[in-house]
């Protein structure tokens, strides 16, 4: 239905109704050429007067009841929530790439410290062949570990791939090779790590997961002091298989084990930076845990310490 103006409504009122009474005004003096001046001027005003006032009353009717229109927005709702989407999903992006750069950063200090440590070994002592093969190849396989963890990272972060070949992997294999790469820093903290496990197979990424691993021992040991352990070990549960991370360090308080998992959180912000903390780790842990369809389950009490378990469902004795 079309929509009334008033001004123009009652400017066309005003035109019809003034040619109407100019018309009678016509005829009314063709049969009475005699009338006198001065009635003639009164008749005029009149006229005038009651055209304005017909427009007016008719143009007040016509745009009561006509159908009123809402200006038209330049943009609907829909439009503005697309465009509001648009630049949250950009801001998405750039938020993601710049955590990628800052993970990856942090992701590089562990097995590039196990290289440096190993290759230093080599360089200032005598070794017997057997330990100086044995070096040599943790810093081959670390060196093969950061070149696929690259493109990994890439994957996780960046592109937000989901789906990664999983395969059965054992899980006393898994903590001896995780054990490899952290007793160094461990030891040089002057600290000492304790292995056990219970037969078992886990279906996992290896590489990833033994980023996890390795994450989470760095983490033990930045959260404890000289001379105490960390524990490292395996058990057998009901549907699966977990692997539980133990220190005897700091703790943590109830209201910061919900926020560990933020990026760039650290409960400790002096004590973190001054081991080359980024606040990462752990973040990039619970990442892959979800890839892997479980989560961190924490235990830590202030000033006793902290029990992390990541429980992974379907594990079988071997």
């Amino acid at each position: 239905m079309r929509a009334y103006s008033f001004p123009k409504t009652f400017a066309v009122a005003a035109s019809i109704i003034a040619v109407i009474l100019f018309a009678g005004e016509c005829l009314f003096f063709s049969f009475n050429p005699a009338m006198a001046m001065d009635y003639y001027e009164l008749y005029v005003i009149f006229l005038i007067l009651a055209s304005i006032l017909g427009a007016l009353l008719f143009s007040a009717l016509i745009y009561a009841v006509s159908p009123k229109t809402e200006p038209k927005s330049k943009m609907n709702t829909a439009e503005i929530t697309k465009l509001q989407n648009e630049l949250t999903h950009l801001e998405d992006i750039a938020a993601r790439r710049e955590d990628f750069i800052a993970s990856f950063a942090h992701e590089l200090k562990t097995p590039l410290t196990a290289i440096i440590g190993y290759a230093d070994m080599l360089r200032s002592k005598e070794m017997a062949p057997k330990t100086r093969f044995t070096a040599a190849g943790y810093i081959f396989s670390e060196g093969k570990r950061l070149e696929a963890l690259s493109l990994k990272l890439l994957d996780i972060i960046v592109v937000g791939r989901q789906e990664f070949e999983k395969r059965k992997y054992d899980a006393g294999v898994l903590i001896r090779e995780v054990a490899a790469v952290t007793v160094p820093s461990v030891g040089d903290a002057g600290m000492t790590l304790d292995i056990r496990w219970e037969k078992g197979e886990v279906e996992i990424e290896p590489d990833l997961f033994k980023t996890l691993l390795i994450n989470l021992v760095d983490n033990a040991r930045k959260a404890s002091k000289i001379g105490q352990s960390i524990e490292l070990f395996g058990k057998n549960e009901e549907d699966g298989y977990s692997f539980y991370i133990r220190d005897y360090g700091t703790g943590m308080k109830s209201e910061e084990i919900t926020k560990i998992a933020e990026p760039f959180y650290m409960v400790d912000k002096s004590r973190s930076r001054a081991q080359n903390g980024a606040g990462l780790g752990l973040a990039l842990c619970k990442r892959i845990a979800e890839l892997h369809g479980t989560e961190l389950q924490y235990y830590s009490e202030e000033g006793k310490g902290t029990t992390v378990r990541i429980f992974l469902a379907g594990g079988a004795q071997t």
